[in-house]
């Protein structure tokens, strides 16, 4: 099953695929979605839409890679301002990652209780 917060049926393949490693992938993403926010927050702070740009772009590809659509397609409209050169309207997308991010976190909690 899949929304527009995640697709489930890719979550259950990766499961499968990752057997026992599953719940080291989900905390490795939780650990690692730390250090990106942090790099997101520091590219406007800085004024850099490049890094701003690219560390969006980082979190697109782990979200992606764990069928978390609306997360992908939040850091996707991060990673386009960026390369516009533009941070006008960053801090509005850097409090929308931060609010999926944290919709997600039980869902993906229960996920690695399941497991």
């Amino acid at each position: 099953m899949s929304d527009a917060r995640l697709n489930r049926q890719m979550l259950a393949e990766l499961r499968a695929v990752m057997e026992d490693e599953f719940t080291l992938l989900l905390e490795t993403f939780f650990a690692d979605t730390e250090q990106r926010l942090d790099a997101i927050q520091q590219g406007l702070s800085e004024g850099n839409p490049e890094a701003f740009s690219r560390a969006c772009h980082s979190l697109k590809g782990s979200a992606s890679n764990l069928g978390l659509e609306l997360l992908r397609a939040l850091c996707k409209k991060g990673e386009d301002l960026g390369r516009q050169g533009s941070l006008e309207g960053a801090a509005e997308v850097i409090a929308q990652i931060r609010a999926e991010l944290e919709a997600l976190a039980p869902l993906l909690r229960a996920e690695m209780a399941t497991s």
